[in-house]
């Protein structure tokens, strides 16, 4: 049975195909439904085998092996590609657009339309991106750095003796065990950098609201104080308004 099956009538769905996963996600009560999966043929599977009519599949992407994977194997006329180059030039402060990640424009996209005010979107997936949109709702770019499970892992490879940590922070300063010492240089590492981050755009572009979106978002707005408003869809958000003013 499909995952969709309480969904009856004509659908549009909506796919996020990221570094690490496929996210299919449609809107039901004005909420959306998100599904994950990591394969091409899964989600393939549940698309082809839906109970319910889709109108259109509405597609953003950041791989492109899985994209053409996922195509293959579901009917491609169907399915519509949301890129970068959809997005007016003048809405993009970016000099090397071609080489912007859709999902990026998408998330502030989706967080500029709660908001009259300027926004920071911190996308805390197998990547961590950090980027602004004025009031305009001009991109005007952002940060990307490794993703906190990139981070923790950092040392499988090089040091694997070192032990495990817990996503906390330590109770001392300098850290009084390794593990502490970990701490300090893994999650306090990662936390402090976001929190730079955010004090450089308030430092040149002043007040902005916070959004926080992706995988870790919950330990991710905890680690730097519960400054940021969760909202986990945000590319869906950015991926709809962008196909209603088509």
């Amino acid at each position: 049975m499909s995952n969709f099956d309480s969904q009856k009538s004509e659908s549009v769905l909506f796919i996020d195909i990221g570094n690490s996963s496929i996210k299919i996600a449609f809107k039901s009560d004005n909420k959306w439904k998100v599904y994950t999966y990591e394969s091409a043929n899964e989600a393939a599977n549940l698309i082809n085998n839906h109970l319910y009519p889709v109108s259109s599949i509405i597609l953003s992407s950041v791989r492109e092996a899985i994209k053409d994977a996922l195509e293959s194997k579901v009917e491609s006329h169907l399915i519509k590609e949301l890129l970068i180059k959809d997005v007016e030039r003048d809405l993009l402060d970016y000099q090397t657009p071609e080489t912007l990640g859709v999902d990026r424009y998408l998330a502030c996209y989706g967080a500029k339309n709660q908001t009259t005010n300027p926004v920071v979107v911190i996308d805390a997936g197998s990547a961590c991106t950090i980027d602004y949109m004025d009031e305009k709702g001009v991109f005007k770019g952002g940060v990307i750095m490794p993703g906190l499970l990139s981070i923790l892992n950092v040392f499988d490879r090089i040091a694997p003796e070192l032990p495990k940590i817990e996503v906390q922070f330590p109770k001392h300063f300098p850290g009084k065990t390794t593990n502490e010492s970990l701490e300090l240089g893994q999650v306090v590492f990662y936390a402090d950098g976001i929190s730079k981050m955010l004090e450089r755009y308030t430092k040149i572009f002043g007040e902005y609201d916070l959004f926080i979106s992706g995988g870790d978002a919950d330990v991710v707005n905890e680690l730097i104080g519960n400054k940021g408003a969760i909202q986990k869809n945000l590319v869906f958000d950015g991926m709809e308004r962008m196909l209603s003013r088509k």
